[in-house]
């Protein structure tokens, strides 16, 4: 196996594997408990990053591969990667398949500058975070969660996917 597991080895499941496996349960769950511990990949409802609400759907996230720099997908027709996530499936192995997310500003232009989307570059995509709108860009990803050393969660939000009517 990569990223230097032993493969026959169930405990070496990584703290970046289970947050996802918890975030995707938390996802999939969505109950309405209230939790005071507002940054923390592990709280539960789906909201307590932010206050909660019934429309949330996604905790998104970033992860960091194990020399510390950001992991990112690239976005087809796009000219920058994105380094947001949400969780749409872990396997018994700890993959994951990822969808990718990007923000999208109120102008409905995809950038802060007002410009056409698709004209921001990587580095605008790292400090783009903290935007209340988000799409899904419509790639997905399959990765091995081992792989990576660290996670952080950005925000809980609803993201409209496509099979939502």
């Amino acid at each position: 196996m990569g990223c230097g597991r032993d493969k026959d080895s169930s405990k070496n499941r990584g703290c970046v594997c289970q947050a996802v496996r918890a975030i995707k349960d938390i996802q999939d769950e969505a109950n309405q408990e209230c939790n005071d511990c507002k940054n923390d990949c592990f709280l539960e409802p789906l909201g307590s990053m932010v206050s909660p609400t019934n429309r949330l759907n996604t905790r998104i996230f970033k992860l960091y591969l194990k020399n510390g720099e950001t992991f990112k997908a690239h976005i087809k027709g796009c000219p920058w990667k994105s380094p947001f996530f949400r969780v749409k499936e872990v396997f018994d192995n700890c993959c994951a398949t990822l969808q990718v997310l990007k923000p999208d500003y109120a102008d409905g232009t995809g950038s802060r500058s007002g410009s056409k989307s698709g004209s921001g570059s990587g580095s605008d995509m790292e400090t783009m975070g903290n935007n209340t709108e988000w799409v899904f860009t419509g790639e997905c990803i399959t990765v091995d969660l081992d792989c990576f050393c660290a996670i952080q969660c950005i925000k809980d939000v609803h993201v409209f996917l496509e099979c939502e009517d």
